[in-house]
């Protein structure tokens, strides 16, 4: 494990360095077209035999939390998306390439997954291929596709650092955190990844429950440039994580993150007018 750990980390860490605009470009569109016909393969295996998948469930997880851990895993690569539709050439081409990509995409790839488990009757990927007779190939396009999707968290990652920090090199900072990355995979206890997903599903679904309704509902759309610190909606974002695990101990039918969001942004359009003045803005030198 350890030494396919440090392999995927490499191979990471040469992606990043590649040109985007080269190599880079012609490498990912292969890879995405390879998993695409793995996937295709996958599903004919899978339902040309439904047979195979009528199982009766034997795990000990109850729906509201397996329904959860289906929200909160798109969730978790929802701070992404923006990293890359500015790049759209257009605005539906963003909207559009989001949908399809994103919620089908994702949509499939989990009623491929669910049906592989039950046919293979083993959860783990590479027991599944190789129990569906797609041998060494599948598992190196699955490699492959590791590799080209674990690139966009840490090229996300040093995306988001320079917010922060803006004369950083953009593609130094996210081999930095490529490397950071390997070692914690290496040291970290994967049996706890659940839990790593329920502390995204807390920060993230009342964060962008606030960043939704302001935008949709409010109809902020104009980039303050002054504001520096929203202190209210931090008040009303913490208020979300809170309520998010105490969702979690509830364990109902319909998870966490819809109805801390649905909370959360009924908060915030109550009371954002009422703590307007908690921000901190900034008045900046205008340039010579």
């Amino acid at each position: 494990i350890t030494v396919w750990g440090l392999l995927i980390g490499l191979f990471i860490l040469v992606w990043v360095w590649l040109d985007k605009d080269g190599a880079w470009k012609k490498l990912n569109m292969v890879a995405v077209v390879l998993l695409f016909l793995l996937t295709v393969v996958l599903s004919v295996v899978i339902f040309k035999n439904p047979a195979g998948i009528d199982l009766q469930p034997a795990g000990g997880m109850s729906f509201g939390s397996a329904f959860e851990l289906v929200i909160v895993m798109p969730l978790s690569w929802l701070p992404l998306i923006a990293d890359y539709t500015r790049f759209a050439k257009s605005k539906a081409g963003g909207i559009w390439g989001s949908f399809l990509g994103y919620f089908v995409g994702s949509s499939w790839m989990y009623i491929v997954g669910l049906g592989t488990a039950l046919v293979a009757k083993d959860p783990d990927p590479s027991g599944v291929l190789l129990a569906v007779n797609l041998g060494v190939l599948a598992l190196g396009i699955v490699i492959l596709a590791t590799v080209t999707t674990t690139f966009l968290d840490a090229y996300s990652a040093g995306v988001t650092f320079l917010n922060i920090f803006p004369k950083l090199n953009e593609k130094k900072v996210a081999m930095v955190m490529t490397g950071i990355g390997t070692v914690l995979a290496l040291v970290l206890n994967m049996d706890d990844y659940q839990n790593f997903l329920y502390a995204i599903g807390s920060v993230f679904s009342p964060l962008f429950a606030i960043l939704l309704c302001d935008y949709f509902v409010l109809k902020n759309q104009d980039l303050q440039e002054k504001l520096k610190v929203n202190y209210g909606a931090i008040v009303v974002w913490a208020l979300g994580v809170a309520l998010y695990y105490w969702f979690i101990n509830l364990d109902l039918v319909f998870g966490a993150t819809m109805p801390v969001m649905v909370i959360i942004a009924i908060i915030h359009g109550v009371t954002r007018k009422g703590i307007e003045k908690w921000n901190y803005s900034k008045e900046y030198p205008k340039a010579s």
